[in-house]
């Protein structure tokens, strides 16, 4: 069942990967990735450009970018004066131009940890939104390797991630990533396929993830297919978009009862300069798809949280 909801996909994977260029427009424009503060790039911005009435500030997240904020000079000059960003919030426009892409030089080092697994994946974007890496396995038996990856838009509100990994002396395996975000951005759908040429080797999974249930956590469902076994997650996430903690109930389709299962999410907490770190704890010896895209940091309900991430006077 699950092969059949990905297999159209599957036909378009080289189309996918061919290098597509999507950025956002830079008329009267500033990013959060300088390294500049915002109020110091704001400044610069009016400075050099006096005939301007409004700046748009674009918050970088991943190297990408969805919303945006129009901010009038006017409002800007008297909500620095009085040192109260929250008027200014509310007196600024703001823009939702889509998913699209930024300019991104830093490197990313990816960390999945358990019990009888170690992945550490070391990559730097090339080209346009095409990321190279080496990554280093310990499970059954030590493999290193490289892979190619590339972010593709899929919709406004859909993005997918394509790539190949390969292993000395092994076939090369393709894997994919998918997120769509609902219309009302209170509810997310995630998918991931991994398939091993030359084989008949398929993995894949799907699941739902709904947001801010009670206003205290999201509440993740998923069901994974590997060869012919099933399993199936239930779980919630407590915490911030740097630190998750995640408590859920794991089965097999060949035991009759749940496993409890923790993870530990930690994502930027080194603050490394032009290096991204994500690092991931889990007791889980499965580890298949729990690198899940997520679009929760691009909803319009994120915005006063990047608004006071941000704009600090």
């Amino acid at each position: 069942m699950l092969i059949r909801i990905f297999i159209r996909y599957y036909k378009f994977i080289i189309f996918l990967l061919i290098p597509v260029s999507i950025h956002a427009n830079e008329i009267n424009y500033i990013s959060t990735d300088f390294t500049n503060s915002t109020e110091e790039n704001i400044d610069q911005f009016f400075l050099q450009n006096p005939q301007k009435n409004n700046v748009i500030l674009s918050p970088i997240i991943r190297g990408k970018v969805r919303y945006s904020f129009s901010i009038p000079r006017e409002a800007y000059y008297i909500s620095k004066k009085h040192l109260d960003t929250s008027d200014l919030y509310y007196l600024s426009n703001q823009i939702d131009s889509g998913l699209k892409f930024h300019s991104d030089n830093s490197k990313k080092l990816d960390m999945v940890i358990s019990e009888n697994n170690l992945n550490l994946i070391l990559s730097q974007r090339i080209l346009s939104n095409v990321n190279v890496g080496l990554f280093l396995r310990n499970n059954n038996k030590k493999s290193f390797g490289f892979n190619l990856d590339k972010d593709v838009i899929l919709s406004q509100n859909a993005l997918g991630n394509f790539g190949l990994e390969q292993v000395k002396g092994e076939y090369t395996v393709f894997n994919a990533k998918f997120i769509k975000l609902a219309k009302n951005e209170n509810s997310e759908f995630f998918g991931h396929i991994d398939h091993e040429f030359k084989s008949d080797i398929l993995n894949v999974g799907i699941g739902y993830t709904w947001f801010e249930i009670a206003n205290q956590f999201d509440l993740s469902a998923s069901i994974q297919e590997q060869g012919k076994k099933v399993e199936s997650d239930l779980y919630a996430t407590f915490g911030d978009e740097n630190t998750k903690f995640q408590i859920g109930l794991n089965h097999k389709n060949n035991y009759s009862n749940m496993h409890l299962f923790l993870n530990l999410k930690f994502e930027n907490t080194f603050n490394m300069k032009n290096l991204g770190t994500k690092l991931l704890l889990t007791s889980k010896d499965n580890i298949f798809g729990l690198r899940n895209l997520s679009l929760k940091s691009f909803r319009k309900k994120n915005l006063d949280m990047l608004w006071k991430q941000y704009m600090k006077y």
